[in-house]
């Protein structure tokens, strides 16, 4: 692209360091821009032709440019020779501060276009249970590793999708494809594992040859029951109608009452990962179930995605990967056969 020739940009007064008893004046110096670009360049080339080259224009225009340049500032800036141009003292010393205020500027544009306007803030619609139970707790990395990101972080009910709101994302989990149409892009983030989870003092008191005791309280998410799917896979027998059942809002919910020793949860390796782990809760059979349904991440399709909306992305869909290995690894370290689910 060709240099335009004439642009001029107005420069407020302000306190110069370094200048020694140099007055300035007391109204706003007009800059002959173009002029000082292409001295800047043959400053830094030593070379009229090298700096015709990268401004993209002719020899003799950046020829012109200099001998405006010197005529505005009634003194000699470049010693032209037949090899190379060398700087007068007075040259070197506008060299160097054009240098300073080039590179200056080249960053301060190249910060705007990557920060610049809303491209760093991010409002994201999350399920209760993925926001309290993992996404919390790992938010922080993305912040430090994206330090001019600003984040809202907005926990709903599972599928409430708010579709009149603006939000840069949204999390949920459903069959595959629950979310996907004509105004919001579907990606998976992952499934999960379903199994049987309790405290192991509830296990000793109420297993009995290796079989549920009839008294067993069952703690079921209302909103995702996997008891009976789980029963059929395993093989274990259901207890059915001789159990009691507690049923809360959420999985969160299941897990802390299942931590208390209220009861046997079917519980979301997801979330409980944790708990497992550490042994605060035990799978009493030794079985995990493939889950039917899984996270995704929505995005509406009314416009390209920001730069932080990419990296936010990217930055999820790793910690999930990694996140997923563990939870083979702790499986595998628990003895825990996972099967596949029937389709």
């Amino acid at each position: 692209m060709r240099a335009t020739v004439g642009k001029r940009a107005w420069l407020p007064k302000r306190t110069i360091v370094g200048l020694g008893n140099l007055k300035l004046r007391e109204t706003r110096v007009t800059l002959p821009l173009t002029a000082l670009r292409a001295f800047d360049l043959v400053a830094r080339h030593g070379s009229f032709t090298r700096a015709a080259a990268e401004l993209n224009v002719t020899r003799p225009a950046v020829s012109k440019q200099i001998r405006l340049l010197e005529a505005s500032l009634g003194c000699q800036l470049v010693i032209r020779g037949r090899s190379n141009e060398l700087l007068t003292e007075t040259g070197r010393n506008l060299a160097a501060g054009l240098q300073q205020g080039f590179d200056l500027i080249g960053t301060s544009y190249q910060f705007a276009g990557e920060f610049g306007g809303d491209d760093k803030s991010l409002r994201i619609l999350v399920d209760r249970d993925f926001a309290s139970s993992w996404l919390a707790k790992r938010i922080g990395g993305f912040l430090i590793e994206n330090p001019g990101a600003t984040l809202e972080i907005i926990a709903e009910r599972n599928g409430n999708l708010r579709l009149e709101e603006n939000f840069s994302f949204r999390i949920f989990y459903g069959p595959e494809g629950s979310f996907a149409s004509d105004q919001l892009d579907e990606t998976a983030l992952c499934d999960w594992i379903d199994l049987p989870l309790c405290t192991p003092d509830y296990a000793a008191a109420n297993m009995v040859g290796g079989k549920l005791d009839h008294r067993v309280r069952f703690l079921i998410d209302r909103n995702y029951d996997p008891r009976e799917d789980w029963f059929l896979h395993s093989g274990v027998t259901d207890p059915d109608q001789e159990t009691q059942v507690s049923k809360f809002d959420d999985t969160s919910m299941c897990l802390s009452a299942a931590l208390s020793g209220s009861g046997i949860t079917i519980g979301d390796s997801f979330m409980a990962l944790d708990a497992i782990r550490s042994g605060r809760l035990i799978a009493p059979f030794k079985i995990g179930l493939q889950s039917a349904e899984r996270y995704a991440i929505c995005r509406a399709m009314r416009q390209p995605p920001t730069r932080v909306e990419k990296e936010f992305r990217k930055w999820l869909l790793r910690e999930i990967e990694s996140y997923q290995l563990r939870v083979t690894e702790i499986m595998e370290e628990k003895s825990v056969t996972i099967l596949p689910r029937l389709k």
